[in-house]
C-alpha cells in the first residue's frame, strides 16, 4: 500500500484508493507533457461532467474512492473512482493537437470522474505498471 510516508507491505486497514502511472509514451503520443496536462485540466476541471479512462487489465478487488495519478515519479492528481469497465465504448482520442477524434475501444479500463484535485505537496512515488492500493494521500 502506498502511504504519504512511502510503501507499506500488506494492508493494515482497507485502502482508500489506487495509484496509476501515466507513461512517458502515452504523454508523448498526445503532444508532450505540457499539451497533455493542459488538455487533462481543461477536460477534468471544475464543473466537468466528463470521465477519464485508464487502460488497466484488472480492476480493484477492494472498494475504493479515489484514483491517484503519478507523473514523473510524483503523485500529481486525484480523481474520483467510478468503476472498472470492459467491453466496447467510444472515446475522444485526440491526435496531440485537437484531442477531438472519436475512436472505438474495447480494452478494459478504470473509469474516473472529476473534478481533479492537485497534490498539495510533493509526494514521491516511482512509476509502475498496473495499479497499487493507497491510503488517503490528500
Amino acid at each position: 500500500m502506498i502511504t504519504t510516508k512511502g510503501y507499506v507491505k500488506g494492508f493494515p486497514y482497507p485502502p482508500v484508493g489506487v495509484a496509476i502511472t501515466w507513461s512517458a509514451d502515452m504523454i508523448n503520443e498526445k503532444g508532450g507533457l505540457e499539451n497533455f496536462i493542459r488538455y487533462f485540466e481543461q477536460v477534468m476541471g471544475e464543473g466537468s461532467d466528463d470521465t477519464w479512462l485508464q487502460k488497466c487489465k484488472s480492476g480493484p478487488k477492494h472498494k475504493i474512492l479515489y484514483v491517484y495519478i503519478i507523473i514523473n515519479n510524483y503523485v500529481a492528481y486525484r480523481l474520483n473512482y467510478i468503476e472498472f469497465a470492459t467491453g466496447p465504448t467510444h472515446i475522444n482520442n485526440g491526435d496531440g493537437i485537437s484531442f477531438s477524434r472519436r475512436t472505438s475501444i474495447s480494452w478494459s479500463r478504470l473509469v474516473m470522474a472529476g473534478p481533479f484535485v492537485k497534490a498539495p505537496v510533493e509526494i514521491y512515488c516511482r512509476g509502475f505498471q498496473g495499479f497499487r492500493y493507497t491510503d488517503l494521500l490528500f
